[in-house]
């Protein structure tokens, strides 16, 4: 029989669909998971956190969170163990350490680019070609196995990040020659649980232009983006990328 389990995540600008959160996207994808192969019903309640509803507001005032019989969580790392000490099919733990080190930087970096603490994409590219690297030695469709495991569930939400936000904000794209690189984001292009839970294109932008901490992006800046990056979802490669 199965359990059920609700999921909340940001929700978007039309109340609906997720907003650019790769936490949310994250756990979403777990869950996800845990419902398709093993016995957990899911519900994902997107919430609007400017209006929150008033039964939401006396469970938590975080996000994510999530709600499983008289149990509430909202500490990531917590839900993470939660998860798979309730619901251990499919087990979704690794142990990859050339893996985990491959991975370790790359959002970091990323992090600076987009808010311009560093000016230069060249510790991003850096640490992007280390992945790619690890990728092109790899017998494994995904980082560690032939199907999603916890560190995939991280890396590719925040790999749709660094390709959509650079590109949007800054002009750059993720290298065609990084071709294994291509291969696993095309691989997580044909996964249902990486397309069901991915934002769109606008939102992605979204999560980046309205953060304090991106104080280059005005309000003229944060209008034209709103304005521009039509509701859309890069969910193939580029057509310049041989993979």
């Amino acid at each position: 029989m199965s359990e059920k389990v609700e999921l909340f995540v940001k929700a978007a600008k039309d109340g609906i669909s997720p907003a650019g959160c790769p936490l949310c996207q994250r756990l979403n994808m777990i869950l996800l998971m845990k419902a398709n192969l093993g016995n957990l019903k899911l519900t994902v309640t997107p919430i609007n956190m400017a209006k929150p509803p008033e039964d939401f507001k006396k469970i938590t005032s975080r996000l994510p969170a999530i709600i499983h019989n008289d149990e509430t969580l909202t500490d990531p790392d917590e839900i993470v163990q939660y998860i798979d000490q309730h619901f251990h099919y499919p087990p979704m733990a690794y142990d990859n350490i050339q893996a985990a080190e491959a991975c370790r930087d790359v959002f970091s970096k990323f992090s600076f680019f987009i808010k311009d603490v560093a000016t230069s994409p060249a510790a991003l590219v850096a640490e992007l070609q280390k992945l790619n690297d690890y990728l092109t030695g790899s017998p494994h469709k995904y980082l560690c196995r032939d199907g999603p495991d916890h560190l995939d569930c991280i890396m590719l939400p925040k790999l749709q990040h660094i390709r959509v936000a650079s590109r949007e904000l800054k002009g750059f794209e993720i290298p065609h020659e990084m071709i294994a690189l291509w291969r696993y984001m095309d691989t997580a292009y044909h996964t249902d649980v990486f397309t069901q839970t991915c934002p769109s294109d606008q939102e992605i932008v979204s999560h980046w232009v309205e953060k304090p901490q991106c104080p280059q992006y005005t309000k003229e800046k944060r209008i034209q983006v709103a304005l521009s990056c039509a509701a859309s979802y890069s969910l193939s490669i580029p057509p310049g990328v041989k993979i």
